[in-house]
């Protein structure tokens, strides 16, 4: 079974910057029928996350073509143990990248990387950032291990000849 992947649409909004209170994305997943013949089947996407609290709203759209054979099709149609349809887990696999890189550029939560994961995606806090010391107690710590000593010594005197030509005889037959 092969699949091909078209995004028509890709819209990205954020409220804030605050990312304080993330919990998690809740998922809207919708499919829709749009072509049926003997060699696949086309089918039109909607994927919307929402961060809850509602700051973020990630929403693509657009169509996925199933070909293959009837069995194939259908069991990518079916639903899996979550009861999602497989072919559910494949659109989200292949439109991740972006989402990833896209939220990676707005600064804000990026969704699990499996869709079964996106109900309990939950931050890791942030590490605190070291303090800052002022500069003088930093210089005050550093020891070097070997210690280099540049010496001033004095360079040649400068030798102020004229430059010497010397000619050549150069004899034509």
């Amino acid at each position: 079974m092969n699949h091909t992947l078209d995004i028509s649409s890709l819209a990205v909004s954020k409220l804030n910057n605050s990312l304080d209170n993330f919990i998690k994305y809740d998922i809207d997943v919708s499919l829709d029928e749009v072509e049926n013949n003997e060699n696949g089947i086309k089918l039109k996407y909607k994927i919307v996350l929402l961060s809850n609290p509602t700051n973020t709203k990630l929403a693509t759209e657009g169509f996925v073509s199933l070909f293959g054979n009837e069995i194939d099709i259908s069991k990518q149609l079916a639903p899996d143990q979550n009861n999602i349809p497989l072919i559910v887990n494949v659109v989200y696999q292949d439109i991740f990248p972006l989402l990833y890189i896209i939220c990676k550029t707005m600064q804000i939560p990026c969704p699990a990387y499996k869709l079964t994961h996106i109900d309990s995606t939950i931050p890791k806090p942030a590490p605190e950032e070291p303090k800052a010391e002022p500069i003088e107690t930093m210089t005050e710590k550093i020891e070097p291990e070997n210690e280099i000593s540049i010496e001033k010594t004095e360079l040649a005197p400068e030798v102020t000849a004229e430059p010497v030509i010397e000619e050549a005889n150069v004899s034509t037959v």
